[in-house]
Parts: C-alpha cells; structure tokens; sequence
C-alpha cells in the first residue's frame, strides 16, 4: 500500500504534460510527467545504491525546487521516510530533534551541509547527498543520468511511515508529526472533496502537501520564485510576473504571500486575468485580503481552508458564501467565519481545555464537555485524516483525547457553531484574556477593527491586568470608517490602545501574531519613545471612550456631508 502508488497514474498517462515549473524569465525550469518519472527512478537507483533500504529516514533539506519533489517521490517510492525540519526551528530545536530521530542520510545543498561543521548531530548522519554543485564528503545526486531501469515502488503496509515533520505548535517546542502511508492517502482524498480542479488547471502552490495532491490528480505545479522561509517577505513583482508568464488559473499559498501580492498590485493597478480559484490557509484570513483578492482577481473564487498541521483540513469557505450580514457580525466583534466541516470531518466545541479530562471518557461523559450551538470553547476534531497521536506519546497528553476508542484531537483554537453549523473562531484559548470584567478573545476585537484604513495588524493582549490593543499601521493617517469598530472597542473594554512598528509573526507561516513574543515587546518598550503613537490610557481624562470620541470625528463628519447630499 506504498502511498506512492497514488502518482503512478499521472506519471505514465500524463506523460507529455509539464508537471513541476519553477523559476521566472531565462531562469524557468519545467518537466513533464515523464521525465519527473524518469528522475525519480534515477535517484531510487543512487539511494539504495549506497546502502540505503526500506524504513530508513531520509532528512531532505534543500530550499523548495523541483529537485526537493523528486527527492521526496524517489524516497517514498523506495520505503523510506521523508524527514522535514522547517528552517524557522532554532539550531538548538534542530540539534534536539537530530538527537531524537537521527536520520540515516541527508540530502541538500553545499551550502546547508556546511551545518555539519556546527552542529555534531548534523555531522554524525552516516550518508549524506548534495544537490547542485559537488561538496567534499557527499555524493552527488545525479537527476538526469539515464542508467536507471523502471524501478518497483517497495511495498509497505497502511501503518509504515511515509513522512515525518515537526511542529512547533503554540509552545514554540517541536513535536513530531508521522503520516502513515494510509494517512497521506486519506489526507489527499479528503482535499479532492474540496479542491475542484479542472484538467486544464496550472496551479501556482506554495505549500508541499497540495504539490503531491496535484501530481497525483496530473495537474501542472509552479513553484515560487521566491524564499518560502518567509512568504510575507516575498518579492511581490516576481510573483505576478511568475503568475503571468505560466498563465497559472490557481493558487494555493499563505495569508502572508498573497497579501504582499494583493498590496503590490493594487498599487500598481495590475489584475490576475487567468485566475480562477484562490486558495488560502496555514493562518488565519481576513475578511479585509479576501477583499483585495477579488479586486485583482475578479473572475476567481475565493476559498479560505481552516486546518493545521494534524487536521488538514477542517473547514472550508468559499467567499460567494458569505453573506452581508455575515461580513457585519465579523465587524461587530462575533468572530471570524470559517464555514462548515469538510466531508469526513467531525467537530465539536467543548469546554475550556482547563475542564478537559486526561484519562479516556465514554460518549456520555464527552456528550457532557460539549457546548450548546453559540457558546464559544475549544475546537476539538477526528477523522481519517486526522493525526491519531505524535510520534512521541508525551505530547499526546495535552492534545488528544479518547473516547470509546475514538481519538479526538484538541487544536488549541477556540470558537463556536452558529444556527446554520458554520464554525467560527475567536482566536487561542492560550490567547484569551480572563478578568473581572469576563473573557474576550483576540479575534473579537482584531477582525473588527481590521477594516480600519490606516491600521495594518492588529492584535489583542493582556498586559499588567489590562486589556491591550496593539495597531501597526500602514504609514497613512487611521480613519475609522465604520462605528461597528468603535462600538466593538467599547464592548469588550479595551484598556489602552497602543502602536508599534511591527507586530512579531510566527516564523513559519507568516501569518499568525507570535503573542508571547508581542507581550515581551509591551513589556521591554512600554513608556519608551519608540511607540509611534500616544497610548490611551483607560483613567482619568485619556478614557477609551473619550479617544474614540476624538478619532470618531473624521467618520461623523462624512456622515454629515452623504446627508446633506
């Protein structure tokens, strides 16, 4: 049951057809099916060849090119695992997991096997193999030698492991991730539920599980030209000359990349004629993107994709499904919509993760964690194609819970279900913020105020017992342009209301607020001139209220101005 079985198919019935295209101008590359078949037997022939067998882990780090594809397919159909380490882990993280899960080889480029002169767990892996240019005590992987036969894919059962990464989940320590063979293929089935490509279609794909769904299901793939380490840093010009020049009609990438191309070419006036579909996940989407996605490319349907690392995906929400009302419970601090469960999901919202039992539970006593339709707590899911435990059975003990023999797997996210069964959320349970005055979530007041011309990033925290709103703005002056806003500020009781150059990210995505890492900042720089804006404090004569009185006047004045037209 060799997962790799999934991509037979396309490789000799597709064989003409450009599979993998990367680069922009005289730098693009492309292969077909065939040769990307062809390549893949090559590199099965070199890895066994050095003594390589079924089971062993192979750590692929090299930079997203076609080659990291065709390394990928030649271990997977040899038996072997594929190994993963996002670039974004610290060296001590990657020492730590080195150590953990050794690896049997490692393939990359000359100038990451230079790690192996920094870190002893690096230098203590037996086989190692460069891509590109030769590297003293490495063997060359040659794509395009022609010694190879047709190779047999090596059979493995539905529990061998076909890939192992890692996530750093919200506490920043890195947990290992096994996809069983029959876990890829249940996670590729379910995204066919939802993807709805045509035959014709050239996608433009950023993330690598959606690269494998399209070589299995012989759709062509362009690869960024662009470091994938940090996609909100992207340069936006390369990008839509990349999207032009392939005529790509889809995309799949991150909040943070598309949101750099929308800015780009909004400025520009620039549109994406081709595009049919857009699709976006890996952190959440505002309401705000969605918006300027449709302005440039106006014949595409939008599809936001809620998911993580062990539920890919969850839900799933096209942009035509939202309604007006919809869009104005967003901005009046209701969460942010991310549609219904996709086909072979099941989700529930059960109480805070404080109240979650460890040991297993009947139905019964799981039937009691539950939340009535509306009330907000945590996101738990299971499902084929969700991940049954970590391949360290530590961690499951704060993530996973069983019931009757069925494992559900806890995201750490909060929300709630509305009267038509579309799931909402309102940010990290670790995120929320408790006091005298109740419990608020990030989102309640972060996608509310995301309309806000002006502001760029907003986010929520608390700090010294108070309820903190963090802007970065845009460079333009901030107009509140709609009440919905203010009145979600007053409602949730935001104490004071600061601005910073910039909110810090997750490292991996681009796309998610790092809070921790926001609340050291407030606490390092509060007071300090390095705010760009004066704080409004909740005492005295600076109140919430007052501030948002004065920044309130600009919009009134508009008011006043429709009215007497």
């Amino acid at each position: 049951m060799n997962a790799f079985e999934l991509f037979k198919k396309s490789l000799r019935q597709c064989a003409a057809r450009q599979a993998l295209v990367s680069g922009v101008g005289n730098r693009r590359r492309a292969i077909t099916f065939n040769e990307l078949d062809r390549q893949v037997d090559n590199v099965v022939a070199q890895l066994t060849a050095n003594g390589l067998c079924a089971g062993d882990r192979v750590l692929l780090a090299v930079p997203v090119s076609i080659e990291t594809y065709v390394v990928m397919l030649a271990v997977m159909k040899a038996g072997m695992v594929t190994m993963f380490i996002d670039p974004a882990h610290s060296a001590q993280s990657m020492s730590r997991i080195l150590c953990s899960w050794p690896p049997a080889a490692v393939v990359a480029t000359k100038g990451i096997l230079l790690f192996r002169f920094l870190m002893p767990e690096f230098r203590r892996i037996p086989r190692r193999f460069v891509v590109g240019s030769y590297s003293s005590g490495a063997t060359k992987l040659e794509f395009d030698s022609s010694y190879a036969e047709r190779i047999q894919s090596t059979s493995r059962s539905p529990a061998d492991s076909a890939l192992l990464t890692f996530t750093s989940g919200s506490t920043g320590d890195p947990k290992p991730v096994l996809r069983t063979h029959s876990f890829l293929r249940q996670q590729l089935k379910i995204l066919d539920e939802i993807a709805g490509v045509q035959p014709d279609d050239i996608d433009y794909v950023a993330m690598p599980m959606f690269v494998l769904f399209n070589l299995a299901r012989a759709i062509s793939s362009v690869i960024p030209a662009a470091q994938m380490k940090r996609p909100g840093r992207a340069d936006p010009h390369v990008l839509h000359q990349q999207m032009l020049q392939d005529r790509v009609t889809r995309t799949v990438a991150s909040p943070a990349l598309l949101e750099r191309l929308a800015n780009h070419c909004l400025v520009r006036s620039l549109t994406l004629p081709d595009m049919r579909c857009v699709s976006t996940g890996g952190g959440p989407v505002s309401p705000l993107l969605v918006r300027k996605l449709k302005r440039i490319a106006p014949r595409a349907s939008i599809k936001m994709v809620y998911g993580s690392t062990e539920a890919e995906p969850i839900a799933c929400l096209n942009d035509r499904a939202v309604s007006i009302e919809d869009r104005s419970r967003m901005q009046r601090g209701k969460g942010l919509l991310v549609g219904k469960p996709v086909p072979g999901c099941t989700v529930r919202v059960i109480r805070s993760r404080h109240d979650i039992p460890v040991a297993p539970c009947s139905a019964e006593g799981f039937e009691t964690l539950m939340m009535s339709c509306g009330g907000i707590g945590e996101i738990v899911v299971t499902g084929k194609h969700v991940l049954r435990g970590y391949a360290d059975a530590a961690r499951n003990r704060a993530t996973k819970i069983e019931v009757d023999g069925t494992i559900w797997h806890r995201t750490g996210d909060a929300g709630y279900f509305d009267q038509a069964g579309r799931l909402w959320l309102v940010g990290r349970c670790s995120a929320a913020i408790e006091d005298a005055r109740g419990i608020v979530y990030p989102f309640q007041v972060e996608y509310a105020m995301n309309a806000v011309r002006g502001i760029r990033r907003v986010a929520l925290v608390g700090h010294d017992r108070q309820r903190v709103l963090v802007l970065e703005t845009s460079g333009c002056s901030i107009n509140l342009e709609t009440a919905a806003g203010v009145g979600c500020l007053v409602e949730h009781h935001i104490d004071r209301i600061i601005t910073v150059r910039r909110i810090p990210m997750d490292k991996r995505h681009d796309s998610k607020i790092d809070y921790p890492a926001l609340r050291r900042l407030i606490s390092r720089r509060t007071g300090s001139s390095r705010f760009l804006v004066v704080e409004f404090i909740a005492s005295g004569f600076y109140t919430v209220r007052h501030a948002l009185r004065v920044l309130s006047q600009p919009l009134m004045r508009g008011f006043g101005r429709i009215c007497a037209r």
